[in-house]
């Protein structure tokens, strides 16, 4: 009998430590450090007039998720491209920690370029009509962004909070803009050291985080594709999704709502069709003010 009991307390035992372990390990796969990359030389006299493009990825990505879009507009915008750890923090503290600092450092980018703009505009050049000419005055330098999936929250919370005087068009991609149903499984939100805090912040129910975000009051677009590369997930996602989200919970207002055809929540990040809607959105006009004329 003592050796039956011996043998269930040790293979209790054995099998806790290998949940441990695993545990561990998918926490490790899921962390990523802070990182930053720009893509820019920030002392380079013949960018001070560019724009700037914020790219932020979704949850447990890396900056490399991003990479193809920074290296499509990395020429013609002062790319930014911030990696954050998604598994510790919640949206609220990774807005706070990760992305408002990097906001800061831009403005005050812009606030010197415009200070020094402003003194050199005391010496001018004359035309071939004798009249004055000043090719360094302020240039209204806007702050773009592009958001993948969880990131779109996170900068809509951050924009929500914060005046951004500079701000420019915001692209969100694939965003889980009233929550996804993958955030509404149960165990999800009994996990937060290994899945993170910020899951069950994007629940589909009415009072989580991101349907507490309201409506963005600025100029933006959404991208997602149709096609899944997750069948499991789509068992539990109701109606059409690409995968991660329904299509149906990222609509918000705005008409400028786009389907990438075939792409799923990932491969849309690459797609030249992306590229392009990006491309064409960040260079025309404010569509929303043209809807109101």
């Amino acid at each position: 009998m003592n050796e039956i009991i011996k043998d269930i307390l040790i293979g209790s035992t054995v099998k806790v430590a290998e949940i441990v372990v695993a545990k561990n390990v998918i926490t490790k796969l899921l962390y990523h450090n802070y990182e930053v990359k720009i893509y820019y030389e920030k002392n380079d006299e013949s960018r001070k007039n560019q724009d700037f493009l914020v790219l932020l990825h979704g949850i447990y990505g890396k900056s490399s998720d991003m990479e193809s879009i920074a290296q499509n507009f990395k020429s013609n915008y002062r790319i930014i491209n911030i990696q954050y750890p998604t598994t510790k923090e919640t949206a609220e503290e990774i807005s706070d920690l990760y992305i408002e600092p990097n906001i800061e450092n831009i403005k005050e980018q812009i606030f010197s370029e415009n200070f020094h703009k402003k003194i050199e505009s005391q010496y001018y050049e004359i035309d071939k009509n004798s009249n004055k000419i000043n090719k360094n005055f302020n240039q209204n330098v806007k702050i773009n962004f592009v958001a993948h999936s969880m990131g779109t929250g996170i900068l809509r919370y951050y924009l929500k909070e914060n005046s951004l005087e500079n701000l420019g068009k915001v692209v969100f991609i694939s965003p889980p803009s009233h929550g996804s149903h993958l955030a509404d499984v149960p165990f999800v939100d009994k996990l937060p050291s290994m899945l993170g805090k910020v899951v069950p912040q994007f629940s589909t129910k009415k009072d989580s985080f991101v349907n507490q975000l309201g409506e963005p009051d600025y100029n933006y677009m959404i991208l997602i594709g149709n096609k899944t590369n997750n069948l499991l997930y789509s068992m539990i996602i109701r109606g059409k999704d690409d995968g991660m989200v329904p299509l149906k919970t990222a609509k918000m207002k705005s008409d400028n709502f786009k389907i990438i055809e075939n792409t799923t929540h990932t491969s849309i990040l690459k797609d030249r069709r992306t590229m392009k809607e990006i491309s064409e959105f960040l260079k025309n006009s404010d569509l929303n003010k043209e809807k109101e004329k």
